[in-house]
This record gives structure tokens, C-alpha cells and sequence, in this order.
């Protein structure tokens, strides 16, 4: 019988000690704050854990199942009490937007991504109950954002759920347009594990140029990174056959970073798409929305010596390449007054035999 329940959650109840604060059976949700002193929420099952950012975006700063994380490597050991994403970029999951997102452009004057990634979030609660999947604990909390002088009034709630005996998580974002005027609206779930030596992408979407464009646009942030012969001729070569990116190979270069758009996932009988990294010992790393939400699929991947992460399917409402581009592009959508939008991802880590029956879903579509 589905059911919620929740329990409000105050900075007073946090301490540098991680504290239990519900527990049934395998489900476990506890509290404590990192060194930085930003303020964090494990949430746990038989299979592993996440840990939330309650106040900070809402991130899921790490997510560990079958004894590994699966989130980015970088050099932050731990979220920093920054306001910028850029100054903490560690985590496993950010929400973007949701007036503008994507790399700001000349003429753009929106931070990397928008007001969402690390944004200061509002009244978490732990959420508790059973659905369709089972048992389940969540994290949700509320960012409301207010300009006087453009009347830009909205309200997101995401919401992220670990079920009992799943490594899978649902998120879930509900955005709020509480204005009485429309509000023009862009949005990306950034979903960064980490690439794999020898991983193999499986995914709905031909290994053509057709269907996979690399971005021809340099970000700010990458323009003064020099390009090696090796890079230059890698890039070439992804333009006429994305399918060289198919498995990760360990000499690969992909710093600067390589971003990729995917066109037209094909669906199952349900409307969702599925994408999978398949790593050599047949584990898995997976990826699955619902392309009428989110039209919009891109790849990221960088790695050096510094960091190494691979979003090999951000689902969005457009492409990250900054407002004005978007615009032009017809890729910002409007919410009308008073109205909300909602979307649906699920993501997180497979077992061998759960990675099979997938690759052979995905290979059937």
C-alpha cells in the first residue's frame, strides 16, 4: 500500500559526527557535516549509499553501490562552502538551470549552468515511504527564486529516492513558475560518472555523424588549453566516426574536454531510453529518461590528471551551449504563468546480470 511519510530537517540536528536519523530495516538515513562545514545526508540500503547536499543544489555529492563510486574523479575530496560550481565540482549529480544554462557565451551574462547547481536550498525533508518500486527514503528541499525587476518568480523541488535492494535512484524536479507573467525556462540533469578503460558505451542512438554532432563551439573556460597534434587528429576523427568513442580507450585524449550531441534515442513501449557503460568485468553504469520531457541528449567526457568524469547522457531541455545560442536556436521554452514542468531520471550502477538483460533491451529498441 503506497504511503509518505516525512521528517523535517533543521541545521541544529546536524554535528561533525555523522548521526543516525531514521532507520527501517536496510533503509537508513543519517546526518553530518564535512570538514568544509557544509551539511550532508546519507541516505542508505543492502546495496549502498548517496550522500545529499540538502542546502547546497541539492547535489548528490557522492553515490556508491557494490563497494565503488561511481561519481567523477576529481581533486575535491569534499563539497566547499563556495558559491560557485565551478570552485566545488566533485559531485555525482547537479540539477541546471532554470532560467538559463549551459556554458555562457560573449554575450551571455548567466553563471556556468545557472542559478541551480549549488544554489542555497531551503526547508529539506527526509521523505520515507512505500510506492510501485518498494520501500523507499528521499531527500527533497525547495529553492525559490525572486527577481523584482524582470518578474522571474519560480520554486524548484527536487526530489531524489533510494529504494530498498535497487542501486538504481529515481530524481525527480518540479519547477514552479509563480509568476503571473510566462517565464522562459531551460534545464539539464548533469550526471557525471566517471569513464571506464575499456567501457563500452551501449546506447539507443546510431554511431553515425548523423546522429552524434561534436560541438564545434570552445568554452570559455577551454580556450586556453593547447591542443596537442594527437587531439586535434582524435577530434577529426570523432567528427566522421563518432563511433571511435564506443569503448574508452586508455590513451585516448580527451582533454580538452570532447562534448557530443545525440539525436532522436529511440524509446520503449513506455517512452523511456536507456544508455548504458558496460564496464570489462560486466558491470554497469546507466542512464534512463523520457525523451518527450527532455528532447534534448549530450555527451561530456574529460580526463587528466586532475579529473575524470563522463556524462554520457545529460538529458535536457536544450543544448549547453549558453543562452543566446539557444535562444537563436528556438531551444528555450517558455512556462506559462502560474503552470510548473516536471521531470523524471533514473540513474546509479548495475550488477553483471542487470547489465546484460539492459544491453539486451537497449540492442532490441
Amino acid at each position: 500500500m503506497a504511503y509518505q511519510g516525512e521528517v523535517i530537517i533543521r541545521k541544529e540536528m546536524f554535528h561533525y559526527k555523522e548521526t543516525e536519523l531514521m532507520k527501517k530495516e536496510a533503509l537508513k538515513a543519517s546526518l553530518f557535516i564535512f570538514d568544509s562545514g557544509i551539511h550532508a545526508v546519507k541516505l542508505e540500503n543492502e546495496l549502498g549509499y548517496i550522500t545529499v547536499l540538502p542546502y547546497k543544489g541539492q547535489q548528490i555529492w557522492d553515490a556508491v553501490f557494490y563497494g565503488r563510486s561511481i561519481k567523477m574523479l576529481s581533486k575535491f575530496e569534499e563539497p566547499k562552502n563556495v558559491e560557485s560550481i565551478a570552485n566545488t565540482y566533485g559531485c555525482f549529480m547537479y540539477h541546471c538551470g532554470a532560467l538559463r544554462t549551459g556554458n555562457p557565451g560573449k554575450e551571455d551574462t548567466h553563471p556556468l549552468h545557472g542559478e541551480l547547481p549549488y544554489a542555497n536550498f531551503d526547508h529539506p525533508r527526509l521523505l520515507f515511504g512505500e510506492d510501485e518500486k518498494g520501500f523507499y527514503l528521499a531527500m527533497t528541499g525547495e529553492f525559490q527564486y525572486n527577481d523584482a525587476f524582470t518578474s522571474n518568480y519560480y520554486r524548484a523541488y527536487p526530489v531524489v529516492k533510494i529504494h530498498s535492494q535497487s542501486s538504481l535512484l529515481d530524481i525527480i524536479i518540479q519547477i514552479d513558475n509563480l509568476s503571473e507573467y510566462p517565464m522562459e525556462h531551460m534545464y539539464m540533469t548533469h550526471i557525471n560518472f566517471r569513464p571506464i578503460d575499456y567501457g563500452k558505451m551501449i546506447q539507443p542512438v546510431p554511431w553515425s555523424p548523423e546522429c552524434i554532432k561534436l560541438r564545434e563551439s570552445t568554452p570559455a573556460h577551454s580556450r586556453d588549453i593547447p591542443l596537442s597534434e594527437e587531439y586535434i587528429q582524435f577530434v577529426n576523427t570523432i567528427k566522421t566516426n563518432p563511433g571511435r568513442m564506443q569503448t574508452i580507450l586508455p590513451e585516448d585524449p580527451y582533454f580538452p574536454e570532447l562534448v557530443l550531441y545525440l539525436k532522436s534515442p529511440k524509446t520503449d513501449n513506455q517512452g523511456w531510453t536507456h544508455f548504458l557503460q558496460v564496464h570489462p568485468d560486466g558491470s554497469g553504469d546507466y542512464v534512463s529518461y523520457r525523451p518527450d520531457q527532455l528532447d534534448h541528449a549530450t555527451r561530456w567526457i574529460i580526463r587528466n590528471r586532475d579529473r575524470e568524469a563522463y556524462g554520457f547522457l545529460l538529458p535536457g531541455t536544450c543544448d549547453p551551449e549558453g543562452y543566446t545560442h539557444e535562444k537563436a536556436a528556438g531551444n528555450v521554452r517558455i512556462i506559462p504563468e502560474k503552470s510548473s514542468v516536471h521531470y523524471h531520471i533514473i540513474t546509479g550502477a548495475l550488477d553483471p546480470i542487470q547489465t546484460k538483460e539492459m544491453q539486451e533491451k537497449i540492442e532490441k529498441l
